[in-house]
């Protein structure tokens, strides 16, 4: 995981991206390892937004829940998390 932040952190950096800070996490839910992976699967990863809101304690920041889920090479769903994030808002208080 450290190695594929790394990697898109760079390419952003060369696409001339600003990029993004996150904060603290709060943690995860729902973890479930639906199927097995096995030793030679490639696992593909996808992240989907599932809700955002201010934080009623912090205006300044947002807390974003993202899906986390991982598809092996047969097209079967491996993984699934519900991740939360605190993140900077852009415009603070609005």
């Amino acid at each position: 995981m450290q190695l594929f932040v790394e990697s898109d952190v760079e390419a952003g950096v060369l696409r001339g991206e600003k990029i993004a800070v996150w904060g603290p996490s709060p943690g995860f839910r729902d973890l479930r390892w639906i199927k097995p992976v096995l030793a030679g699967d490639t696992i593909s990863y996808a992240s989907e937004v599932e809700s955002m809101r201010s934080s009623e304690k912090r205006p300044e920041w947002g807390i974003l829940q993202v899906r986390q889920t991982g598809t092996n090479q047969r097209g079967e769903l491996v993984f699934s998390v519900l991740a939360t994030a605190f993140v900077p808002r852009r415009n603070a208080g609005s």
